[in-house]
């Protein structure tokens, strides 16, 4: 058998982008070098952050080569079609994919081609969130505040968040893929009011392609981030306890914890700063309004690698028009790091009839030692 170049178009590759809990495939894989391997498989591994395809290939010198190939997690594979035992040992099997930028023997999986003729592609199908033609009313507690979760007898969770990283309202349209990376490197300094150190740095990330994301290590993706990765978030709210979980489906039973008993903010000097801050909200009407500070500079606070530092506060807005959407806007005060306070927004939607599938990041990792970035900016980005 042998190894050789896919005709497959870059453009199309782009186009079809997942969205990876995990990191930005291109700082580990490289889009532009497509790939083709046909061999046996060895060993099937169904497990987070991604599933594991291992692969014997022979080259064209006869000699066999065992390949590992990435795949999404299995909880995006399941909504493609996948299931654990949709190969097993033995079979024979074509892969399309990217090859790993640090030249080892691994390729980031595109097109799965089985020998009955089955085709199944890693790129998932996005979370439907509920549509129907007319929208069902907002459900509320009874004091009239809206239910931002779950209504008794009813599973679901917030997902398919309509923008991908935080970029200043006033900013227009700016290109980018699921993870935050720009399109257009160009594009960087209308993102947000950056201090001139801070650019920079948002740039350096981008050049990279992320490569140096802390969830690549596990970390929270707290803050607006929060709301940005996949695998969706869920409010558990206890309005006789005066207090709101927000609990994240996208990594390590993460979980946020909002007060609601009107006490104020901790002052720096007296508390330790943590990833998810401390969180004091209220009630404006039909929106809740939260107050969140103390936070430490470890994490990316929103995808595509926008800095922060520990003067981060957070004025954040939760609303629920109708049933099936959640709308949140964020205003963003860190004199550290911006010029002057910034403002986005974006909406989430209702996913029904699910439940939040449990994920962690830590229970098959082997990417960060491929995780090397490109070897100079490309041109135009």
């Amino acid at each position: 058998m042998s190894v050789f170049r896919s005709a497959l178009a870059c453009g199309a590759l782009l186009a079809a982008l997942p969205l990876f809990a995990h990191h930005e495939l291109r700082a580990e894989f490289d889009e532009h070098k497509p790939l083709t391997l046909r061999g046996i498989v060895t060993r099937f591994d169904w497990n987070n952050p991604h599933a594991l395809l291992y692969v014997d290939v022979q080259d064209a010198n006869g000699a066999i080569a065992d390949w590992a190939v990435e795949w999404a997690s299995p909880l995006d594979l399941r909504k493609a079609g996948w299931s654990r035992d949709v190969v097993k040992v033995g079979d024979s099997v074509t892969v399309e994919g990217w090859p790993a930028r640090d030249g080892s023997k691994l390729i980031s999986g595109k097109v799965l081609k089985l020998a009955s003729g089955k085709q199944l592609s890693d790129a998932p199908e996005s979370e439907a969130a509920s549509k129907s033609g007319k929208a069902k009313p907002t459900p509320r507690w009874p004091d009239g505040h809206p239910r931002l979760g779950l209504v008794p007898g009813e599973t679901g969770y917030w997902a398919s968040p309509s923008a991908a990283s935080l970029v200043e309202t006033t900013a227009g349209a700016i290109r980018m893929d699921n993870n935050g990376l720009l399109v257009n490197l160009s594009d960087a300094g209308k993102v947000a009011p950056f201090q001139p150190w801070a650019q920079g740095l948002y740039e350096y990330r981008q050049r990279t392609l992320l490569k140096d994301d802390p969830m690549l290590s596990c970390l929270p993706a707290a803050g607006p981030r929060m709301f940005q990765v996949p695998h969706g978030v869920q409010f558990l709210e206890q309005p006789e306890r005066k207090r709101i979980f927000v609990m994240a489906g996208g990594g390590n039973r993460n979980w946020r914890l909002i007060y609601l008993d009107g006490r104020a903010l901790p002052q720096s000097e007296d508390v330790t700063p943590t990833y998810w801050g401390y969180s004091s909200g209220h009630w404006e009407g039909d929106t809740l309004v939260v107050e969140s500070n103390a936070f430490g500079e470890r994490f990316w606070f929103s995808n595509g690698g926008l800095p922060h530092t520990e003067a981060l506060h957070l004025t954040e807005k939760f609303s629920r028009p109708d049933f099936s959407t959640l709308r949140y806007e964020v205003t963003v005060n860190d004199p550290g790091t911006y010029t002057r306070p910034w403002s986005s927004s974006w909406t989430l939607g209702w996913v029904a009839d699910q439940e939040i599938q449990e994920y962690f990041c830590q229970d098959n990792s082997k990417d960060e030692p491929h995780m090397v970035g490109p070897a100079a900016a490309p041109a135009g980005r």
